[in-house]
């Protein structure tokens, strides 16, 4: 398998999304250094796993809310001398947000400084002073960073994506253009997943998912574990000429 001991930190990587692809990348062999902000999230998590899984596990706290915080946390993996080769960027800010212009601008600071630029400084240190020659940096974008929300799908009982979170993954996909031509040379390959709409029954009512079916060409929202195989492939060696990307992964949604 051509992830075996590899080294790959996935930010947010003890729940959510994060955590399937941690899951994932375990059972390939990896060796998976998750975060979270919260030091029982990362105990929780790394107790669920196999002994042997534990092995090839390393949970780190990390905070987005500063930029010493993310020094510190670089600090920490060259302390332990780990030579990483890939980041996936899955730490997310996204709160419920009924109209973006009614809020304080200090919000959209908060969604921006995780989405955007802790996310980014991150990545630089890392493929700066942690990637040697060769390596991937993934980053979990949106299909809503390159098409507004259809509000015709929403309904008093689900939130609309909001124009502040859909915008920090836009700025998020034109970072991945721009770290793929930067470190290029280094052969550090860039590329980013355009997320579509992801089930959630807890979170989501019959009628929003009734109406984003619909207007889904393959008629349904993606389970979880649909965009473990891209991630694979976006980090594999094997995938040596592929930079700068942005894959959607939506059922077909963009191209309406």
């Amino acid at each position: 398998m051509p992830l075996v001991n590899k080294k790959i930190i996935i930010t947010a990587g003890c729940s959510g999304l994060g955590e399937v692809i941690t899951r994932y990348l375990l059972n390939q062999g990896a060796t998976v250094i998750p975060t979270s902000r919260k030091q029982e999230s990362l105990s929780k998590f790394f107790e669920s796993l196999t002994k042997e899984e534990q092995l090839r596990c390393k949970p780190m706290k990390l905070l987005f809310n500063c930029q010493d915080n993310i020094q510190n946390f670089i600090d920490d993996l060259k302390k332990n001398n780990e030579q990483i080769y890939g980041l996936i960027n899955c730490a997310v800010c996204r709160s419920p947000i009924l109209d973006p212009f009614e809020l304080e601008i200090d919000e959209w600071r908060k969604h921006y400084d995780c989405n955007v630029f802790a996310t980014t400084f991150l990545s630089g240190k890392i493929a700066s002073d942690l990637m040697e020659q060769g390596g991937a940096i993934i980053n979990i974008s949106s299909f809503y960073s390159e098409c507004v929300p259809d509000n015709r799908v929403y309904d008093s009982d689900t939130i609309p994506t909001s124009l502040i979170y859909a915008s920090s993954k836009a700025a998020l996909n034109y970072i991945t253009k721009y770290f793929a031509v930067k470190y290029a040379k280094k052969g550090i390959r860039t590329n980013a997943i355009l997320a579509g709409g992801i089930e959630n029954p807890s979170k989501q009512s019959k009628f929003f998912v009734d109406e984003y079916c619909k207007r889904t060409p393959m008629n349904r929202m993606a389970k979880n574990d649909e965009f473990n195989h891209a991630v694979k492939f976006l980090l594999s060696p094997e995938n040596s000429y592929c930079t700068g990307q942005l894959i959607k992964i939506d059922g077909g949604w963009s191209l309406y």
